[in-house]
């Protein structure tokens, strides 16, 4: 602030004026604290996100969705930080929730053309709010790891992404199939000496012969 001082009568400064403007400065007073980010994960609802500090206020500091987000603290009137800014940024994180995938007793099997795994499901993710899962399959004989993943979220905020899964992945094995034949012919003839040895999964129709010592 600029401030004039007048003398009184009969006075006068040493350079003969009987007046002076001086520049005045009232320093803010300082806050203890700028404050911090909370621990928080999603339920569902409005949530604060950071908060602490004195003769501060925040701005962007209720969130819902999981997610991270840039939160302002705001010096009050006639008040600053350490370094006398009066403005302050901070970045916080609302969590996911965590669910546990619940897989099949099912691990082992057969080889039959399709696509084969174990099941897997999850219980319901915050009130109102239905996890829908699914989970990768093979088809043909090997080992293998399934991996459970979210495909959608059913009511409430419908957002996926604010959950995330826990012990989403199961081995599983496809066994080779133990394939049978039955022959049916109409014609043929078979060496009585040799041995033949089938392994096709079929019913087989035809005419069938066999060289002689041959299997």
């Amino acid at each position: 602030y600029e401030v004039t001082a007048n003398l009184n009568e009969n006075y006068v400064f040493s350079d003969g004026s009987t007046s002076a403007k001086f520049t005045c400065t009232i320093k803010r007073q300082l806050t203890a604290t700028t404050g911090s980010c909370q621990d928080v994960t999603y339920n569902g609802g409005e949530q604060v996100i950071a908060g602490g500090g004195s003769n501060v206020t925040y701005s962007n500091n209720l969130k819902t969705d999981a997610g991270t987000y840039t939160v302002t603290i705001n010096a009050n009137s006639n008040y600053a930080f350490s370094d006398n800014a009066t403005s302050k940024t901070l970045s916080c994180t609302l969590s996911k929730k965590s669910v546990a995938v619940s897989w099949g007793s099912t691990t082992t099997f057969t080889y039959n053309g399709g696509a084969q795994g174990p099941t897997a499901g999850a219980t319901s993710g915050v009130s109102g709010e239905t996890l829908n899962i699914t989970r990768t399959t093979a088809t043909n004989a090997g080992s293998y790891t399934s991996t459970a993943s979210i495909s959608s979220v059913t009511g409430g905020r419908a957002n996926k992404n604010n959950y995330t899964l826990t012990g989403n992945t199961k081995a599983f094995t496809i066994n080779k199939v133990t394939p049978t034949i039955t022959l049916s012919a109409t014609s043929g003839s078979v060496n009585v000496d040799s041995t033949i040895t089938f392994t096709e999964k079929a019913s087989i129709a035809g005419n069938f012969s066999n060289v002689s010592g041959a299997t």
